[in-house]
């Protein structure tokens, strides 16, 4: 068998889409993860519990893409959106939450983060639809 390799042109590699869950439940960043892995194009970039760790984390490993949890104590993620958003302008920061986006208080208006998502919608295909919509493509672009 001869193998035609005169009009061969090599792939240009894509970065997998590295994603940081934030939530201070531990069965929430699981299924977080279960759900990253599931999406093709994305990576893991890992789970934490606080606004703190976070930050720390999104500083050392430099994710494309941080689900916040809306409800955390201490920072909430509408607070942890704003921050990342101003130390990390580039990162697309989701907000998640276990309330319908309709019953949340209003406090994020004037998050830099958009809409929130209701956890139990959280699937492969929402995530590459809002990094579509962050990298400015339409669904039916790749």
């Amino acid at each position: 068998m001869e193998i035609e390799t005169a009009n061969w042109q090599p792939q240009p590699m894509v970065k997998a889409v590295s994603v940081l869950a934030v939530d201070d439940h531990p069965r929430f960043l699981e299924a977080a993860r279960a759900v990253v892995d599931a999406a093709p194009g994305f990576d893991w970039a890992g789970g934490v519990s606080s606004g703190a760790a976070a930050l720390a984390a999104a500083d050392r490993d430099e994710p494309d893409m941080v689900l916040v949890d809306v409800g955390m104590p201490g920072m909430d993620g509408f607070e942890l959106a704003r921050e990342l958003h101003r130390s990390h302008p580039e990162m697309l920061v989701a907000l998640i939450s276990a309330q319908h986006p309709e019953e949340l208080p209003q406090a994020g208006g004037d998050s830099v983060a958009g809409e929130v998502l209701a956890k139990e919608n959280l699937r492969p295909s929402w995530l590459a639809e809002i990094w579509q919509e962050h990298r400015g493509e339409t669904p039916s672009e790749k």
